[in-house]
């Protein structure tokens, strides 16, 4: 994390098949390597069948607009998969 000095925390637990949790991944990496603002700090990680979404953000705008981001884009990428 940059310059983020974090104030709130928050762990999203998202329980998921097995080839959903791999694309996700695959797909959200890259999100979270280059963050797109310096007042947040996402980290993906999979334990079990669980994709965990850990966020790390300056305030609760931050937080939020965080949050918000990384669940569109898992809803996003499953109706892709799940299309398929």
């Amino acid at each position: 994390m940059n310059s983020v000095d974090a104030d709130v925390v928050s762990v999203v637990k998202l329980e998921l098949d097995e080839k959903l949790l791999k694309a996700i991944d695959v797909a959200l990496q890259p999100e979270s390597e280059s963050p797109s603002s310096e007042r947040s700090k996402t980290s993906i990680s999979i334990e079990d069948e669980n994709l965990i979404i850990t966020t790390y953000a300056s305030d609760t705008t931050a937080l939020r607009a965080s949050i918000n981001s990384y669940l569109r884009w898992v809803e996003g990428i499953q109706n892709i998969v799940l299309s398929i």
